[in-house]
């Protein structure tokens, strides 16, 4: 039996509308030359605008880093002790 009513339509592609089959083709990309000094000079303009932190604050996020990490390292030490501990004196390994 067939179905009736409304007819399903194949789904849009594109702002358009316009399927891609039947759409016209653009026109190629031209490629943009590069002035490296004028690069340099942008790259310099937009480093300026950048907020940079303090001498002060960047030594004390250094140190907060150096010691968390000193933290976290004397933490993995521990654990891994305890844990090899306690399985060498399940398995009897340990002398």
């Amino acid at each position: 039996m067939a179905r009736q009513g409304k007819t399903r339509q194949p789904a849009r592609t594109g702002a358009s509308g316009k399927g891609g089959a039947d759409a016209a083709p653009s026109a190629p990309a031209r490629k943009k030359t590069t002035n490296p000094f004028k690069f340099l000079g942008e790259v310099r303009q937009e480093g300026r605008k950048v907020t940079w932190t303090s001498r002060r604050e960047t030594i004390i996020s250094t140190i907060m880093v150096v010691v968390m990490a000193a933290f976290a390292a004397l933490f993995f030490f521990v654990a891994d002790t305890a844990i090899s501990f306690v399985i060498n004196l399940l398995l009897g390994l340990g002398a």
